[in-house]
């Protein structure tokens, strides 16, 4: 992908919807694949807030472009989100491709903030940035779990095999 200071508004804008879109069926894709309940709503949240991101794009798109019909680009500008999309992936591989596609669109929107001209877009851009990192380490977080117990996922309700007690306060 072309760094964001080399992009015009309008690219910008089509770029981070399609962006957008493929997060949120990656976590789609995810979310039907795995069976735990907890994960399943975690990968639920990811999609909801990828939804969001898409139609504050597009909404930005339709007040600074009115005359110009938008024009998603055809295919991500991340290979492996590309190929998580398409192909039948380990979930382990499918972690891997959301994780890169999230420090991505960080990297894309702090570039974009540097850019900015105003303060209300630097820190909208800002804050985007801090979100999709906030991804990425739920992400790595959920695949370090999946690493060590390759049940989790694939199992509704997981334990570590005791029954769990609370003791304390």
């Amino acid at each position: 992908m072309k760094p964001a200071r080399d992009l015009t508004s309008l690219e910008v804008l089509e770029i981070a919807i399609r962006s957008e879109m493929d997060a949120a069926a990656l976590y789609r894709k995810m979310g039907k694949l795995v069976k735990n309940k907890d994960l399943k709503a975690r990968l639920a949240q990811l999609e909801s807030e990828e939804k969001k991101h898409r139609v504050m794009f597009e909404e930005i798109y339709k007040k600074m472009f009115p005359e110009t019909d938008l024009k998603i680009p055809k295919k991500s500008f991340i290979p492996i989100v590309t190929t998580a999309l398409s192909d039948d992936l380990p979930m382990k591989q499918l972690f891997q491709a959301a994780m890169e596609a999230e420090k991505v669109s960080e990297q894309f929107y702090k570039d974009l903030a540097k850019r900015s001209i105003d303060i209300h877009g630097s820190s909208m851009m800002m804050y985007l940035a801090n979100v999709e990192r906030g991804h990425y380490d739920l992400l790595k977080n959920e695949l370090e779990f999946i690493e060590k117990f390759p049940e989790y996922y694939d199992s509704e309700y997981f334990n570590f095999g005791d029954d769990m007690i609370h003791l304390g306060p």
